[in-house]
């Protein structure tokens, strides 16, 4: 009998954003899915591909679609399997009114660089015996994330057990998700146990309200502990009552929206200024995120 293959949290964090993203987008049925794949060419003509077969890039049922969304295949999906599996979320959340407006191909490169950041850290991972311990990937299950601490050279946490200090939620990484490009990356790039990540997933948890915010301060632990300030002013202002903490965040953030700018990281100023929206926007505990392309 075969057994299953191994998975890092690296791997597991692209299914479950994909996995989100399904859910994001009106959980579309494999059956439409695969309805809407089949008539890519003809909705986007600007897709920079030959007109494959279904069986070229492996969506050539339902089933298998299915299979590709929840991560049963012991492999992650191709680049052409998860630009159109996300034109067809898209597609079908336009018509459906989930969204306002079908942004198209424009989505794609943000996508795909998750998808690249992914591969490096799950190979990265697996040379490192970083593992989870579950036997069957499940998008629906939280995902222990190694500890934050000394980094190798390769800039993974020194460890060769599956130890986790902190679980990533399906809840959470909802709203990371909805957070936009900067925010699907930040959720992989957590896989890694990295703390100036973990930093930037409390500022996005903080920032968007019930249930998200529950568990924030969580996170901010972690990277304080790893020796982040930053995080540890949060932590403090997190104890000084809502006004102090409403203006830490926002100067926070606003540094980094300032710095990605600068820095010009289009992805990551757009997550620091929905961050900063939403400490002024009135309301802002009682919202749930925004889906965001």
């Amino acid at each position: 009998m075969a057994t299953t293959p191994r998975r890092t949290p690296a791997h597991q964090l692209m299914i479950n954003c994909l996995h989100g993203a399904h859910i994001a987008h009106g959980r579309p049925s494999s059956a439409k899915i695969l309805d809407i794949v089949r008539r890519l060419p003809e909705l986007y003509p600007d897709l920079r591909a030959e007109r494959d077969t279904d069986r070229d890039t492996g969506l050539s049922s339902a089933g298998n679609i299915y299979k590709i969304i929840m991560g049963w295949h012991g492999c992650l999906p191709t680049a052409p399997q998860l630009s159109r599996l996300i034109l067809a979320f898209q597609h079908f959340a336009f018509v459906e009114r989930v969204i306002h407006d079908d942004p198209g191909t424009a989505t794609l490169p943000g996508w795909q660089a998750v998808l690249s950041e992914a591969t490096v850290l799950d190979i990265a991972q697996r040379n490192s015996g970083v593992f989870i311990d579950a036997t069957r990937p499940d998008p629906s299950q939280p995902v222990r994330l190694p500890a934050p601490g000394p980094a190798s050279a390769g800039g993974l946490p020194q460890t060769r057990t599956p130890v986790g200090v902190v679980a990533l939620s399906p809840v959470e990484v909802h709203c990371l998700v909805t957070l936009g490009p900067h925010g699907r990356k930040v959720t992989v790039r957590a896989s890694s146990g990295d703390p100036g990540t973990l930093y930037e997933m409390a500022l996005g948890l903080f920032t968007s309200g019930s249930p998200y915010n529950e568990r924030a301060a969580t996170f901010a632990a972690s990277a304080a502990a790893a020796g982040v300030a930053a995080a540890t002013d949060l932590l403090i202002a997190s104890e000084s009552g809502a006004a102090a903490m409403t203006q830490l965040v926002l100067g926070q953030v606003r540094a980094l929206e300032y710095a990605a700018v600068r820095g010009n990281d289009e992805d990551a100023a757009r997550y620091f200024s929905e961050c900063a929206a939403r400490v002024v926007r009135v309301g802002v505990k009682e919202q749930a995120p925004q889906l965001d392309g």
